[in-house]
């Protein structure tokens, strides 16, 4: 059983909200490097590669399941 007064209870929970909105304003961004490109620093937000990666996984799936559908129905034929 964990035990919290009240006055250390508040701070906590200020320093979090600061916290939580300092990180907010912040933009989720990423270098990486690409050798061979013409601008070999590239910075891409986080959150628009995630929403492109399952966009294309989305994508691949439905190519796969396209094709397991041929392979059975040639199957039993």
């Amino acid at each position: 059983m964990r035990v919290v007064e009240l006055k250390n209870q508040k701070q906590v929970t200020e320093e979090t909200t600061e916290s939580y909105s300092a990180l907010s304003e912040i933009s989720i961004t990423h270098k990486s490097y690409h050798e061979m490109s013409d601008t070999p620093v590239v910075e891409q937000d986080v959150l628009a590669q995630l929403h492109s990666n399952l966009e294309m996984l989305s994508d691949l799936q439905g190519r796969l399941s396209f094709l397991m559908r041929e392979v059975r129905y040639l199957l039993k034929a």
